[in-house]
């Protein structure tokens, strides 16, 4: 292989390892009626202002957020997805305590999966 397609070859695959190894989001939406709405994303703040616009999700559409309540950055979208996924899973009160309770993380510091779901370990206890 020559040289030059050789290093694009490496370029390429160095651009997509960093890009599975962008944080995401998992966040938490206060919406009209007193309802709440978690998902997740890369931006959190865009997302939420997608949902205020009517342009998010369907239930964002039908009951309009009111109040980004929380963020918690994960890793990757990966163990974002599953933070979301056993979340919406949860009673109600539990998942509106874990957010309350964890620990806040930013996007230069986000936190793993494993210590996400040892979080959701200790308060079904």
């Amino acid at each position: 292989m020559p040289e030059s397609v050789e290093g694009a070859a490496l370029d390429d695959e160095a651009a997509e390892a960093t890009a599975v190894a962008k944080p995401w989001a998992v966040y938490l939406l206060m919406c009209q009626g007193s309802k709440s709405y978690i998902g997740i994303s890369p931006s959190p703040q865009a997302r939420f202002d997608a949902h205020q616009s009517g342009r998010g999700a369907a239930f964002t559409r039908a009951n309009p957020p009111q109040a980004m309540a929380a963020v918690v950055w994960f890793e990757s979208r990966s163990a974002a997805a599953s933070m979301e996924a056993r979340l919406k899973a949860l009673a109600r009160p539990t998942k509106l305590q874990w957010f309350r309770e964890f620990a806040p993380t930013t996007v230069s510091s986000p936190v793993t999966i494993d210590a996400g779901l040892a979080s959701l370990a200790i308060k079904r206890r």
